[in-house]
């Protein structure tokens, strides 16, 4: 117990971390000094540009290896299980593709956002709660990644080089996403944490006009960073939850088949879909209880700021006090399309449910023929 109250610096390592991960993974191409922020770089950018042309190159390769590698691995191949291992690849390829050139092609507003984001983590860190859920977040991707240690050192000694470099590049495409998930979740905390902030100070120093102003002041700018957020990260996040979300209705008829046809439970694929599944609602849940949590202050700066009509003579001749709340709403829409909150994760659970219900029914009238 007495560590718990060094837990924040924690928060600010694991925010570090990301950060490196996303440099290493050519996600951030500019370089970070701790205390100066990020500039640019013409060198990591070229870098950045060079690894995002020789992942399109070997695309080809790497989907005809994926394919090699999946039949020189299982004992009874299945068409359809190859059918989904390559739609799953060449989905998880092309995002990581489209979300490495969006961030060389937005460098400088990434640079912008990461700096804005620094600002605020320097200002207030991290609570206990969410550098918990952000080591948690952490974790559960390193416990994905472990996932492959077994079939590694199982087939690491007879497959051809050939394979072993197709399916580390396989790797790093799949974790691509990964980490970007794992960035927008540290950020939507980041963002949470400065809301709370914020709420705290309203209630206690609303009195003073002055400290009004500067509050006032302080949600300004949280929205431009959440405005930037938005407008930077959309195409990655439309990628993260479309791609996530096929992925794992692909595998959730994957898992029926097998359990059909082979009377048995594949654990490798339920691991995949629960650990996919959770870290899609991970960020949708903290985009919603950000949009939650801003409204909660919209109302708390409307109570605390607005005078009420029952006023005496003396406080009816003097001048209207002036209201202080924020006009704008946190909202995170992406692309236009749709609104990352509760309501757009129940209505992905419906349609998985319906998709459960018609592939039982196409099954089990397979199983009656």
């Amino acid at each position: 117990m007495p560590r718990l109250p060094q837990l924040p610096r924690f928060g600010a390592l694991g925010l570090l971390l990301l950060l490196r991960l996303w440099q290493l993974l050519a996600l951030a191409p500019l370089s970070y000094v701790c205390g100066r922020g990020a500039r640019p770089r013409r060198l990591l950018t070229a870098l950045a540009a060079l690894k995002w042309l020789a992942l399109l190159a070997l695309s080809p390769l790497l989907l005809q290896q994926s394919v090699a590698l999946y039949d020189a691995t299982n004992v009874k191949p299945s068409p359809l299980f190859r059918r989904i291992a390559l739609a799953t690849m060449a989905g998880d390829l092309g995002i990581s593709l489209a979300m490495l050139g969006s961030h060389i092609w937005q460098r400088r507003r990434l640079l912008q956002l990461i700096n804005g984001l620094a600002r605020l983590q320097k200002r207030t860190p991290l609570s206990r709660r969410a550098t918990l859920l952000l080591w948690g977040k952490l974790l559960l991707s390193l416990y994905e990644l472990l996932c492959n240690e077994p079939f590694l050192r199982q087939n690491a000694s007879h497959l051809p080089w050939l394979q072993l470099l197709a399916y580390g590049l396989q790797l790093y495409v799949q974790h691509v996403s990964s980490v970007f998930g794992n960035g927008l979740f540290a950020g939507l905390l980041l963002i949470l944490a400065i809301m709370e902030q914020l709420e705290l100070q309203w209630q206690q120093l609303y009195k003073d006009e002055a400290q009004r102003l500067r509050l006032l002041h302080a949600e300004q700018r949280l929205l431009r960073v959440c405005q930037d957020f938005v407008e930077v990260l959309q195409l990655g996040m439309f990628l993260l939850v479309i791609g996530n979300f096929i992925n794992i209705l692909a595998n959730m008829y994957a898992y029926m088949f097998y359990f059909v046809e082979q009377h048995g439970i594949p654990l490798t694929i339920s691991n995949y879909c629960a650990i996919v599944a959770i870290q899609l609602y991970a960020v949708i849940l903290a985009t919603y209880f950000c949009q939650l949590r801003h409204q909660r202050l919209r109302s708390l700066c409307l109570e605390l700021s607005y005078s009420p009509p029952e006023l005496s003579l003396e406080q009816a001749v003097l001048p209207t006090p002036q209201l202080f709340w924020p006009l704008d709403t946190v909202k995170f829409c992406v692309l236009g399309l749709f609104n990352l909150d509760n309501g757009f994760w129940l209505f992905l659970v419906s349609y998985a449910a319906n998709f459960i219900v018609i592939i039982l029914q196409f099954t089990l009238e397979n199983m009656k023929r």
